[in-house]
Formats: structure tokens, sequence, C-alpha cells
């Protein structure tokens, strides 16, 4: 294609878009109904409240200090009572 070929086709791809694209009117959102986005977000708000104070209320949990790990029988092995001391050493060294 030469420069006048593309120049002509870009052209007429303007046009064709410039006539089918929507016209751009910044007055028109102003005089639009009012939005929805509002009420939606208080329906929203509602049914949100509602449902917390809907909610059962929970047991209270136990705390962390009273919890035993159900594996703690495998920690006691034999010989372990050798382990939590230390060995006490006689006799002479140089």
């Amino acid at each position: 294609m030469n420069d006048d070929r593309l120049r002509t086709a870009f052209t007429d791809l303007r046009n064709f878009e410039a006539a089918h694209a929507p016209r751009f009117d910044p007055e028109a959102r102003k005089r639009a109904a009012p939005s929805v986005m509002p009420k939606l977000a208080f329906a929203m708000l509602l049914v949100i409240a509602v449902a917390f104070l809907l909610m059962p209320a929970r047991k209270p949990q136990p705390s962390l200090e009273s919890w035993k790990a159900p594996t703690d029988f495998l920690l006691a092995t034999p010989g372990r009572e050798l382990l939590g001391t230390t060995p006490q050493l006689r006799g002479t060294y140089r």
C-alpha cells in the first residue's frame, strides 16, 4: 500500500467510527433519574445488621492454658528422666 491509499483508508475508518459512536453529553447524567446505588447500599446494610442481631451467641472458648494436645503421651519415652537432669561428674582432671 502506498501512503495515499493508507491515508484514505484511515480517513474512511475514522469517519465510519465517528458516525457510529454514541454521542457524548456531559449534561445527560445530571438529567438522569437518581441512582439506585444509595438505596441498594442501605438495603445491604440493613440485611447485615439484621443478620448480626439474629445470630446466636457463641459459647465461650476454652483458654489455651487448659488445652492438652492429644499426642502428649508420645513424649513420655523411656529414659526421659535421664535427659531432664545434669549428670554429676566426679573425678580428677588435669
